[in-house]
Protein backbone atom coordinates (compact mmCIF):
# COMPACT_ATOMS: atom_id res chain seq x y z
CA UNK A 1 0.00 0.00 0.00
CA UNK A 2 1.53 3.71 -0.95
CA UNK A 3 1.94 5.63 1.76
CA UNK A 4 3.52 9.14 2.37
CA UNK A 5 5.00 11.13 5.20
CA UNK A 6 7.30 13.47 6.68
CA UNK A 7 9.93 11.79 8.23
CA UNK A 8 13.49 12.40 9.98
CA UNK A 9 16.95 11.23 9.09
CA UNK A 10 20.32 11.11 11.13
CA UNK A 11 23.18 12.13 9.55
CA UNK A 12 26.43 11.04 10.56
CA UNK A 13 30.13 11.95 8.83
CA UNK A 14 33.63 9.55 9.67
CA UNK A 15 36.36 9.44 8.11
CA UNK A 16 36.50 7.23 4.83
CA UNK A 17 38.32 3.78 5.19
CA UNK A 18 37.61 0.08 4.79
CA UNK A 19 35.36 -1.11 7.51
CA UNK A 20 33.25 2.42 7.86
CA UNK A 21 30.40 0.85 7.02
CA UNK A 22 30.54 -2.17 9.57
CA UNK A 23 31.90 0.10 12.25
CA UNK A 24 28.70 2.45 12.29
CA UNK A 25 26.24 -0.33 11.29
CA UNK A 26 27.40 -2.04 14.66
CA UNK A 27 26.99 0.48 17.03
CA UNK A 28 23.32 1.03 15.11
CA UNK A 29 22.66 -2.64 15.76
CA UNK A 30 24.16 -2.92 19.06
CA UNK A 31 21.21 -0.02 19.97
CA UNK A 32 18.57 -2.42 18.65
CA UNK A 33 17.87 -0.09 16.05
CA UNK A 34 16.73 -1.57 12.36
CA UNK A 35 17.85 0.86 9.58
CA UNK A 36 15.25 1.55 7.18
CA UNK A 37 16.65 3.46 4.65
CA UNK A 38 20.63 4.20 4.21
CA UNK A 39 22.51 6.35 1.94
CA UNK A 40 26.30 6.77 1.78
CA UNK A 41 28.30 8.98 -0.07
CA UNK A 42 32.44 9.58 0.19
CA UNK A 43 33.07 13.10 0.07
CA UNK A 44 36.80 14.79 0.36
CA UNK A 45 37.97 11.40 2.52
CA UNK A 46 34.61 11.45 4.41
CA UNK A 47 31.84 8.63 4.38
CA UNK A 48 28.50 10.51 4.95
CA UNK A 49 25.95 8.07 5.93
CA UNK A 50 21.92 8.96 5.91
CA UNK A 51 19.64 6.88 8.04
CA UNK A 52 16.13 6.58 8.42
CA UNK A 53 15.45 4.26 11.08
CA UNK A 54 12.59 3.04 13.64
CA UNK A 55 14.59 4.80 16.50
CA UNK A 56 16.87 8.20 15.40
CA UNK A 57 17.34 9.35 19.21
CA UNK A 58 19.16 6.15 20.30
CA UNK A 59 20.91 6.12 17.16
CA UNK A 60 21.99 9.48 17.87
CA UNK A 61 23.10 8.73 21.06
CA UNK A 62 25.02 5.13 20.57
CA UNK A 63 26.94 7.56 17.80
CA UNK A 64 27.52 10.48 19.92
CA UNK A 65 28.72 8.43 22.68
CA UNK A 66 31.63 7.28 20.63
CA UNK A 67 32.56 10.81 19.61
CA UNK A 68 30.38 11.31 16.48
CA UNK A 69 29.11 14.53 15.52
CA UNK A 70 25.40 13.68 14.34
CA UNK A 71 22.59 15.55 12.73
CA UNK A 72 19.15 15.18 12.08
CA UNK A 73 16.77 16.55 9.55
CA UNK A 74 13.61 16.47 8.04
CA UNK A 75 12.74 14.46 5.23
CA UNK A 76 9.86 12.96 2.85
CA UNK A 77 9.67 9.31 3.31
CA UNK A 78 7.77 7.71 0.16
CA UNK A 79 6.70 4.04 -0.33
CA UNK A 80 5.13 2.78 -3.26
CA UNK A 81 4.31 -0.39 -5.38
CA UNK A 82 7.23 -1.13 -7.34
CA UNK A 83 6.19 -1.10 -10.93
CA UNK A 84 7.09 0.99 -14.32
CA UNK A 85 6.00 4.82 -14.41
CA UNK A 86 5.65 4.93 -10.31
CA UNK A 87 8.41 6.96 -9.58
CA UNK A 88 7.79 8.77 -12.93
CA UNK A 89 3.89 10.27 -11.89
CA UNK A 90 5.91 11.48 -8.59
CA UNK A 91 8.18 13.39 -10.34
CA UNK A 92 5.55 14.87 -12.85
CA UNK A 93 3.34 16.09 -10.10
CA UNK A 94 6.11 17.63 -8.12
CA UNK A 95 7.00 19.42 -11.42
CA UNK A 96 3.77 20.66 -11.98
CA UNK A 97 3.46 21.95 -8.60
CA UNK A 98 6.79 23.44 -8.84
CA UNK A 99 8.86 21.68 -6.44
CA UNK A 100 12.37 21.22 -6.42
CA UNK A 101 13.61 18.31 -5.00
CA UNK A 102 16.88 18.61 -3.67
CA UNK A 103 18.18 14.98 -2.79
CA UNK A 104 16.73 11.64 -3.32
CA UNK A 105 17.31 7.97 -2.69
CA UNK A 106 15.35 4.74 -2.09
CA UNK A 107 15.26 0.86 -2.36
CA UNK A 108 13.37 -1.22 -4.33
CA UNK A 109 11.83 -4.80 -4.42
CA UNK A 110 10.62 -7.23 -6.79
CA UNK A 111 7.84 -6.02 -9.13
CA UNK A 112 4.42 -5.42 -7.62
CA UNK A 113 6.72 -5.27 -3.62
CA UNK A 114 6.90 -1.92 -1.97
CA UNK A 115 9.78 0.14 -2.57
CA UNK A 116 10.53 3.30 -0.61
CA UNK A 117 11.83 6.67 -1.64
CA UNK A 118 13.49 9.12 0.75
CA UNK A 119 13.65 12.56 -0.77
CA UNK A 120 14.34 16.32 0.85
CA UNK A 121 12.85 19.42 -1.42
CA UNK A 122 12.33 22.91 -1.05
CA UNK A 123 8.76 22.52 0.33
CA UNK A 124 8.41 19.01 1.92
CA UNK A 125 5.38 19.84 3.40
CA UNK A 126 3.21 20.62 0.15
CA UNK A 127 5.24 17.64 -1.73
CA UNK A 128 3.37 15.63 1.08
CA UNK A 129 0.55 17.30 0.70
CA UNK A 130 -0.03 17.02 -3.36
CA UNK A 131 1.19 13.52 -3.19
CA UNK A 132 -1.09 12.36 -0.54
CA UNK A 133 -3.59 13.45 -3.07
CA UNK A 134 -2.64 11.64 -6.28
CA UNK A 135 -2.13 8.54 -4.20
CA UNK A 136 -5.42 8.99 -2.95
CA UNK A 137 -6.98 8.81 -6.59
CA UNK A 138 -8.55 5.87 -7.75
CA UNK A 139 -6.46 5.70 -11.01
CA UNK A 140 -3.19 6.04 -9.44
CA UNK A 141 -1.92 2.59 -9.66
CA UNK A 142 -3.08 3.12 -13.60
Amino acid sequence: MESIYIGKEVRVSIEDKVGALAEVTDYISGACVNIENICVNVIAGEAVFYFVTDNNTKVKSALESIGYKTGERQVVVLSLENRPGALLKVARKLKEENIDIKYLYGTTSGSGQKTTIVFSSDNNEKAVEVLKFILSLSDWAK
